[in-house]
């Protein structure tokens, strides 16, 4: 895929000591980014894993050598946070230098522009504690009655859903300005970096 993709596939999959694997997926489009489905299989159905994995980018949590290990023979691809938020507070703060440059040039005309809008892109996030980062900022981890075993892969499923929105909205953002034009305008649904991870397959 390339970055005029308009469908992407992401599964967040966590390892557990009882030997079984919990899965949730996300479906992403221009349109909407949705959780799409949710699994939870003992390890040795080794098959129904790779089908449930296949074509899809993955967020491992937990014991990330395990899982690679068990899916050795299968061609995957593996995503990280920290890849996102590098490209999301790139992009924020290169959008938001095209505009000053932008302004500058005839500041007696366009002293009144409003500057743009953009998300707050942390530092750095760890999947594993999605429900902290949420909650910190007020949005609830997973229902109450979320089984145990799928409340972490939830949590992260849902904060890389809220991850997925704040993009596109930024990426609206930003092809909703006339200092912005040519290739910078087009709107993708994932950063590059991510993206990039279909191109292999």
């Amino acid at each position: 895929m390339t970055s005029k993709s308009n469908y992407a596939s992401i599964a967040i999959a966590e390892l557990h000591p009882d030997k079984t694997i919990s899965i949730e997926s996300i479906s992403v489009s221009k349109s909407e980014c949705t959780l799409s489905g949710a699994w939870t299989f003992p390890l040795h159905e080794k098959e129904k894993i790779a089908n449930v994995l296949a074509g899809k980018l993955i967020i491992l949590l937990g014991d990330k050598s395990s899982l690679k290990k068990l899916m050795l023979e299968n061609e995957l691809s593996f995503i990280e946070a920290d890849t996102f938020l590098q490209e999301a507070k790139r992009a924020a703060r290169d959008a938001a230098n095209s505009f000053e440059t932008f302004k500058s040039e005839d500041e007696k005309k366009r002293k009144k522009m409003i500057a743009p809008s953009f998300f707050s892109w942390p530092d750095k996030l760890d999947f594993n504690d999605s429900s902290v980062y949420l909650e910190s900022i007020g949005k609830m981890a997973v229902p109450f009655t979320t089984p145990q075993e799928m409340k972490k892969t939830l949590a992260a499923a849902r904060l890389v859903k809220f991850l997925i929105e704040m993009w596109q909205q930024d990426e609206q953002e930003r092809n909703n300005r006339k200092y912005v034009a040519g290739a910078e305008a087009d709107i993708t649904i994932l950063p590059e970096a991510w993206l990039k991870g279909f191109a292999s397959k």
